[in-house]
């Protein structure tokens, strides 16, 4: 029953796989290099290896994205749309690609769709038997999603919904508007990956050449989006070729009786040992797994990024797996799906973050703030809002933030992140934490 289509669990992290599959690359690192704090020698030589071999991760990027372009368009074909996982949605594919599931943590809604010829009808005893399939292929999903509710307390609408070429015209016009949301997540990868040499390497010609890197990283990018979008120029005929069907649809829409606060208190007791261990407050662990993924396990973003709390393996997990296990490799996506793990990973960055990036500013709030968006774009990103010269050094900007009061650190971080994303996530978390104290 389970098929979601080479990109929903499968291909959708096919990149960082094969990363994870190459983990040998890192071994060859030196055995002097046991600790996670290391003298600056050491540390220049161990950001030069693991830049070299991120490399590696991002040669995997182009086939990665031909891959995801090539199931898009199969289903703007046969589906007029293209629906795959998000970090609060789950999507899942029957193994004719007849039947949809969408799982919607976000908006607490499950929907069946059914594509059939126009002019045919789905029963009401075909929809629940298609429910029923996926609940049995997708168990464990239904039981965190549900958290000990019923589906049968749920309100039903049900609606047709033709499919044509003005509903794919909509799509590859989305198509495109994702391209561009997929390269900016991309841009922010890098930075992030970057952000050991420019953020705490204070030797100028390390840093110079850090920053070209970066450069010619972004423009690589640009270059694969313009790719990408006249690949998708070209697909359009072909997409418009396929005869008249329909979806019959079904939205189950649950009670808005706090399933979110249910699925949360699931991993309580996990997130305060984890809490305890790294010193960041249960709220704040709460906030951000609740932004991330709604409490969604199997989370994944187009970064991509895996799990509860969005670890991205060559960035986050690169980190954590240094401090914690002294393994210079990424996190594997299976790895990352386990929820304990995931919560660990999660919490440690948070103290990475904290007691390592962020370290030189003084006042535990405004470094609080830091930290939340930091999570979100990287310690980089955070220091050049204060930097005058947009400067990714937060050793230097943490001076300017020590000067400031906590209310003017988060005043100039919603003004002056370089993301809108960012700072939307900046202010989410912050509001989503006081349902959690």
């Amino acid at each position: 029953m389970k098929n979601i289509l080479a990109l929903t669990i499968a291909s959708q992290f096919a990149a960082a796989a094969a990363v994870a599959s190459t983990s040998s690359l890192f071994n060859e690192l030196e055995a002097a290099m046991q600790t996670y704090d290391y003298n600056a020698q050491e540390q220049t030589e161990f950001e030069r290896y693991k830049a070299q071999h991120l490399q590696e991760f991002n040669d995997y990027v182009e086939q990665h994205f031909a891959e995801f372009d090539a199931f898009r368009d199969k289903l703007i074909q046969q589906w007029g749309e293209a629906k795959v996982s998000s970090q609060s949605q789950f999507v899942s594919y029957s193994d004719d690609n007849r039947e949809r599931l969408e799982v919607d943590f976000e908006h607490d809604e499950i929907i069946l769709s059914v594509r059939h010829h126009a002019g045919t009808h789905i029963s009401d005893q075909e929809i629940s038997q298609a429910i029923e399939r996926f609940r049995q292929s997708e168990e464990t999903l239904f039981q965190s999603f549900l958290s000990g509710e019923s589906l049968m307390g749920g309100v039903t609408h049900r609606e047709q919904v033709a499919i044509d070429n003005g509903l794919r015209v909509k799509s590859i016009i989305a198509a495109k508007a994702q391209i561009k949301q997929q390269t900016q997540e991309q841009k922010k990868l890098a930075e992030q990956q970057s952000d050991a040499a420019l953020a705490l390497q204070t030797e100028p010609q390390l840093v110079e050449a850090a920053n070209k890197e970066l450069v010619t990283k972004k423009a690589e990018l640009d270059e694969l989006a313009t790719k990408r979008i006249k690949n998708l120029t070209k697909s359009v005929r072909q997409i418009s070729k396929t005869e008249p069907q329909q979806v019959t649809q079904v939205r189950i829409k649950m009670p808005k009786n706090g399933l979110a606060h249910k699925r949360a208190s699931e991993y309580q007791s996990q997130i305060a040992k984890q809490s305890e261990r790294f010193e960041i407050d249960t709220s704040l662990v709460l906030a951000v797994m609740h932004t991330e993924s709604h409490f969604n396990p199997l989370a994944k973003s187009h970064i991509p990024a895996f799990g509860l709390m969005q670890i991205v393996p060559t960035s986050a997990g690169v980190d954590v797996n240094r401090y914690l296990y002294k393994l210079d490799e990424p996190m594997s996506p299976p790895y990352l799906y386990v929820v304990d793990n995931n919560i660990e990973a999660g919490t440690a960055y948070l103290h990475l973050l904290n007691d390592r990036y962020l370290s030189a500013i003084k006042n535990p709030l405004s470094r609080k703030y830091c930290m939340i968006a930091a999570y979100n774009t990287g310690a980089g990103n955070v220091a050049s809002v204060f930097n005058a010269d947009g400067s990714r050094n937060i050793k230097r900007a943490a001076r300017i933030i020590n000067s400031l009061s906590p209310e003017r650190v988060l005043e100039a971080l919603q003004q002056g992140l370089p993301y809108n994303e960012t700072r939307r996530y900046l202010k989410k978390v912050l509001a989503t934490e006081k349902l959690y104290i």
